[in-house]
């Protein structure tokens, strides 16, 4: 295991942003703040007391948010992916896992939470499809096609 940690020098700014690097690069080992800590070579309660005065908040907190995010990435690279998959892929032990961490720490489930980012996927790929096709109407003849209501282009109040 790697460690950060200089002997001779404190705890300072860059290692923290290592941390932070760290937490990033090996987010699927790291499974508590324990071994965060362990990670970057200080003590579980050293570690905690300087990230928080230098981000100011906890790395509980952060390593939750780490994993939420890497639990929807999983998610949105393979919508097909089982609940297994995702926890295995995301650095749980299994799918109960999974559904607990869900639960306890953004109540919601597994499946509600992949309809959610389906969704939002859909809108945005809609969304961008009508902005890309907008433009065209602007190379018609304007007496033969109106724009649309609600465009999102400055100055166009879809009214003539």
């Amino acid at each position: 295991m790697s460690s950060i940690h200089d002997p001779k020098s404190s705890f300072n700014y860059r290692q923290l942003d290592l941390a932070v690097d760290t937490l990033l690069k090996n987010i699927i080992q790291i499974r508590s703040v324990n071994d965060w800590a362990q990670h970057v070579g200080y003590s579980r309660a050293h570690f905690c007391r300087k990230f928080t005065e230098k981000f100011g908040e906890n790395p509980k907190t952060v390593l939750r948010r780490m994993k939420y995010r890497k639990i929807c990435r999983v998610i949105q690279s393979d919508w097909s992916a089982t609940a297994y998959k995702v926890a295995l892929d995301s650095g749980l032990h299994n799918e109960k896992a999974l559904h607990k961490f869900l639960n306890r720490n953004f109540q919601t489930g597994f499946v509600t939470l992949k309809d959610t980012l389906k969704r939002d996927a859909f809108r945005a790929r809609n969304y961008l499809s009508k902005v890309a096709e907008e433009p065209l109407m602007y190379l018609q003849n304007p007496k033969d096609q109106q724009p649309s209501k609600g465009s999102s282009f400055p100055g166009n109040t879809g009214t003539d």
